[in-house]
């Protein structure tokens, strides 16, 4: 997965793949983790702000609550109900990103899964839909992590795909009834009214524009972290031994690695790898023989 070309080639099938069979059964599964980790988002938003959680739970439609009680105050009310939608985008995009780099890959699905087990066996019912979908994927996860030949990388690039993309899909839930998601959850409790009966238009109104604030916010997660996932990798200096960054012109366009070689012969006549003159300001570069 060292070519930018088939980066996105695998994100593209990973995601017609998921749009094909978004309504099979075995999808189903994908979604509930989805769920539990967009109710996660809640527990541990409400744990770093000194909350307490009594219960974590999906419902089977797509659906779950997380029964907590944030400390007091503005600040971590908001953080709390916010971290919901956001904190599934965040999960969705590191993951893509990680994937596709290469990098603490294998810490990364240890810390996750461990993260799932440990919230699954303290605040999910035993028997439940929350306490299934959490050991189950907590397990493949931790499993995950050991697997050889690139397919711990391969399974983060599709869970984060899939987490990424049902988390877009789920925004579609401000579209009807946005008083029943968290932004109406938020806009009630900031504008001092309860639930039931008519509903306010001030609860409209400002439950829209904080979906609106969410949606932007989220698009924004995992643009930029697919967009820095596919980007093409710097080539380092092979002759002094250090990475000196991206460098102008030098984008790779073959599927394979660039020998030092292939690269010096290339840089020897001023050209970069498109066969394409070097800037001036990179030919004033001085190059060490090592």
């Amino acid at each position: 997965m060292e070519n930018r070309f088939l980066r996105l080639a695998l994100l593209l099938a990973i995601i017609v793949t998921l749009l094909s069979y978004w309504n099979h059964g075995w999808v189903s599964y994908l979604k509930d983790f989805v769920v539990f980790i967009h109710e996660a988002g809640h527990a541990i938003a409400t744990l770093i702000s000194g909350g307490s959680v009594q219960m974590i739970e999906l419902n089977g439609d797509e659906a779950g609550q997380t029964v907590a009680s944030p400390t007091s105050g503005k600040s971590p009310f908001i953080f709390v109900v916010s971290a919901g939608y956001l904190g599934s985008c965040l999960v969705g995009g590191f993951l893509i990103n990680r994937g596709f780099k290469g990098s603490l890959v294998r810490p990364t699905l240890l810390l996750l899964g461990g993260a799932v087990l440990l919230l699954t066996l303290k605040y999910t019912s035993s028997g439940g839909l929350a306490q299934r979908t959490g050991l189950l994927w907590g397990i493949f996860l931790l499993v995950s992590s050991f697997l050889p030949f690139g397919w711990d990388r391969l399974i983060t690039v599709f869970l984060g795909t899939s987490v990424s993309l049902y988390s877009l899909y789920d925004l579609l839930d401000f579209t009807e009834n946005v008083q029943n998601t968290d932004a109406g959850i938020l806009a009630y409790w900031a504008t001092g009214t309860s639930p039931g009966g008519t509903v306010p238009k001030s609860v409209l109104f400002l439950g829209y524009l904080i979906a609106l604030l969410w949606s932007f916010f989220s698009v924004s997660i995992i643009f930029f972290s697919l967009k820095r996932a596919v980007a093409p990798r710097p080539v380092p200096d092979e002759t002094s031994g250090f990475d000196e960054g991206p460098v102008v012109g030098l984008d790779n366009p073959f599927p394979g690695e660039v020998t030092p070689e292939v690269l010096e012969w290339f840089l020897s006549r001023g050209l970069d790898l498109n066969g394409k003159p070097l800037p001036p300001e990179f030919m004033d570069i001085e190059r060490i023989d090592g």
